[in-house]
């Protein structure tokens, strides 16, 4: 979908990828940004870096484990393109992490996202037209045990898209995934690895929203470890078994 002249709903678009997400869209040409935050206050830094494209961004209250929240946000109307960015990670893996971290995973990466999912496309329907983009990630296709909780989130967002593809692809509604390899973002700010730039990141999500790839590798950590798993997917499991908690 071609993001100049559409209305774009960012989660998360506070900081890290939502952020240059929501400001790449800016600079694509996007009429309006609806930038999702948990705090209106949180929205300022981004709406000043914006610029003279400030007054396109209109920042709402947007806790995407809150039913009401959301509700709210799809009564302010119908949205071209809707991204699924909000995310949180917890460390620990499945045996170690404590179990209120993990279920907070569960509700903001794969609860959040339906219930937008959910609350838009019913307008994109009556439309007829309309673009959701699930933000999971490489982790999604093969797992890092010391935060595997998070990847198995990010791989039941995956299988999520492919459900709703089935649900609002006759009525005209795409859904697409794209899988980041490690951004460089406070989430992966205690990882001493490579990281990709959120702002490459967001340019490659772009890319992906205009061609509409279905499931699409963002970074070349991603298409690397996509490639290998293609050849070896057994030996790409244990090499990433090797990261326990």
């Amino acid at each position: 979908m071609e993001i100049k002249g559409k209305r774009v709903l960012v989660t998360g678009a506070n900081r890290g990828l939502g952020r240059a997400i929501a400001l790449a869209c800016l600079g694509a040409g996007a009429r309006e940004i609806v930038a999702g935050v948990r705090s209106l206050e949180r929205a300022r830094d981004l709406v000043a870096a914006a610029g003279k494209h400030g007054p396109l961004i209109v920042p709402v209250r947007l806790d995407v484990t809150s039913d009401d929240d959301v509700l709210a946000a799809a009564s302010l109307g119908r949205v071209d393109i809707l991204v699924n960015n909000a995310g949180v990670c917890g460390y620990g893996g499945a045996l170690k992490a404590k179990m209120e971290v993990i279920r907070r995973e569960v509700e903001v990466n794969y609860f959040g996202g339906l219930r937008l999912a959910r609350a838009f496309a019913p307008a994109m329907v009556e439309h007829g037209d309309g673009l959701i983009v699930n933000v999971a990630s490489m982790l999604a296709r093969v797992s890092l045990p010391a935060v595997g909780t998070y990847a198995a989130t990010k791989a039941a967002l995956l299988s999520l898209s492919q459900a709703l593809r089935g649900d609002l692809s006759p009525h005209g509604v795409r859904v697409i995934t794209v899988l980041p390899g490690t951004i460089d973002t406070d989430m992966a700010r205690d990882y001493d690895i490579p990281k990709m730039p959120a702002d490459i990141a967001a340019s490659e999500i772009l890319e992906a929203i205009r061609s509409e790839g279905t499931a699409t590798a963002i970074g070349d950590e991603a298409r690397g470890v996509f490639a290998r798993l293609a050849a070896d997917p057994l030996g790409m499991e244990q090499a990433f078994a090797q990261f326990r908690a």
